[in-house]
């Protein structure tokens, strides 16, 4: 299975304090930051440079570390437009994911190099940018059961076991550690502009915790934004556990498009067979199975990893087999790292950064009325409300956050702009990791903004609908094209 990394980057999940109009004053600087560009090494046609930063933006004369930039060059110098800027998903995607994997073709990255200089970076705490490092000893033991209904001593647990596991964290990575939100990493953007375009504003495409980072930009920085598009759309407008909810809700219904594509389809390898019973059946045979489903459904009908691989795994575990699930696992965590303080890190990573945003989870009896909600309306996928373990299934859960010693740094909030036609809200249909309902909220909080709805699944429409990557392009090449809302499908 050669895409099988592609769960992996498409899954990953999901803005800062407002300001005035005029946005926060731009850090001081004395002259355009140099970039010295040459091969990265590791990613193929691909140039990487270093920026300086500081670790805390007001205290700007204090420790700085170097951000990692990834260049993919216009084909064509001569027809090269300017720089499309890709504020990476994840969190915890970087220049790796981005233009050394399958994302860089499914994204359409190359058709966009005919004009553009593709540019992206690996983000503070990840890659080569200062990358967050945990003590393995320290690696939460304890977790929230996702086959019955967490207990108030469950959340307890879970809460101090991470409370130790963040400590080393922040003890092995240093300040860095307390500064990832999505407010930092929005600042760190307003850096890379200055770099590459200080006479001109951003053109920028961010997908999924990416687009989260799009409207950071854009509430710190009004001015500076010229064309901007959040596809996959993360919603920090809303609670950690309404975000989670919806999640949860998402995944039931791409769990139900599964079901009717496989009725339909004789090429289904579970055709004529009830797939929840399907799905019962290989997680009592498999545990691993239950986690491994709602990523597979994050890539919809895609004929290698999407619906297709996502029966004949069934069938197989069914079948008392276990080699596709192997290889399945094998790649769905979050790192692969030798280094083991790396490869715990980046679990620590994926919690500062979302514990940073959405703060600390503590209200049990609220979580727990929620939960019975989701219980009713997504029963095969409700432990996913409290899940704890994002080393291991890449998702995002109340647990997480549980423990969590800080109040959150970057606070959901209500976006306050001016009308923007000049930014494009992206969504399909069907995404079982960002749902449409984040897109359009955040469409309704911005004036004269313009949507574009693909009725598809998956999730990233840029990836999933050749339709969705022409409007994309059409509006990256002229923003006042689009009217207020185009519907496009696969």
């Amino acid at each position: 299975m050669p895409r099988l990394q592609f769960i992996v980057t498409t899954l990953a999940l999901a803005v800062p304090l407002a300001f005035g109009e005029g946005g926060p004053p731009a850090l001081a600087q004395t002259a355009q930051p140099a970039l010295n560009w040459a091969p990265c090494g590791d990613v193929p046609d691909t140039e990487c440079a270093g920026l300086q930063v500081p670790v805390d933006y007001d205290n700007p004369d204090g420790a700085k570390f170097t951000l990692r930039l990834g260049r993919a060059p216009a084909v064509d110098p001569a027809k090269r437009k300017g720089v499309l800027l890709i504020p990476p998903g994840g969190p915890g995607g970087g220049i790796m994911d981005e233009l050394g994997s399958l994302m860089r073709e499914d994204q359409h990255f190359p058709e966009f190099q005919q004009n553009w200089d593709v540019v992206t970076w690996d983000p503070r705490g990840v890659g080569k940018s200062n990358p967050v490092r945990c003590d393995p000893k320290a690696a939460p033991k304890v977790e929230m059961p996702i086959d019955r209904k967490p207990t108030q001593a469950d959340f307890d647990a879970v809460a101090h076991a991470n409370g130790l596991f963040i400590k080393s964290c922040a003890e092995a990575t240093g300040e860095l550690f307390w500064h990832l939100s999505a407010k930092d990493t929005a600042r760190d953007m307003e850096r890379i502009r200055q770099a590459l375009t200080p006479d001109d504003g951003i053109v920028a495409y961010g997908a999924s915790y990416g687009s989260f980072y799009g409207v950071a930009y854009l509430e710190a920085h009004p001015q500076h934004v010229k064309a901007l598009i959040l596809d996959g759309v993360v919603d920090h407008t809303v609670d950690y556990a309404t975000f989670l909810a919806r999640n949860v809700l998402s995944v039931q219904d791409s769990f139900g498009r599964f079901e009717e594509w496989c009725a339909r389809e004789t090429s289904c390898a579970l055709h004529g067979k009830d797939l929840g019973a399907a799905f019962d059946t290989a997680i009592a045979r498999e545990p691993k199975t239950r986690t491994l489903v709602p990523q597979m459904l994050a890539v919809g009908g895609h004929p290698e990893l999407g619906w297709p691989a996502l029966a004949q795994l069934l069938a197989e575990v069914d079948r008392g087999e276990s080699k596709l699930l192997k290889e399945l696992t094998a790649v769905a965590t979050l790192s692969t790292s030798e280094d083991p303080w790396l490869r715990t890190g980046k679990d620590g990573l994926f919690r500062g950064v979302m514990c940073s945003d959405y703060g600390p989870q503590r209200d049990y009896a609220k979580f727990l009325s929620i939960s019975d909600m989701l219980t009713k309306f997504a029963p095969r996928f409700a432990w996913k409300f409290w899940d704890s373990s994002p080393m291991v299934h890449a998702s995002a859960g109340i647990g997480d956050c549980a423990g969590w010693p800080r109040e959150a740094r970057n606070p959901p909030h209500p976006i306050k702009t001016a009308p923007r036609r000049d930014i494009l809200m992206s969504n399909a249909t069907h995404d079982s990791a960002t749902p449409l309902a984040n897109a359009l909220s955040i469409y309704l909080q911005i004036p004269e903004a313009r949507l574009m709805i693909a009725d598809t699944d998956g999730h990233g429409s840029l990836a999933v609908s050749n339709c969705a990557y022409e409007i994309d392009a059409r509006f990256i090449a002229d923003p006042t094209s689009l009217s207020s809302i185009t519907l496009c499908g696969k």
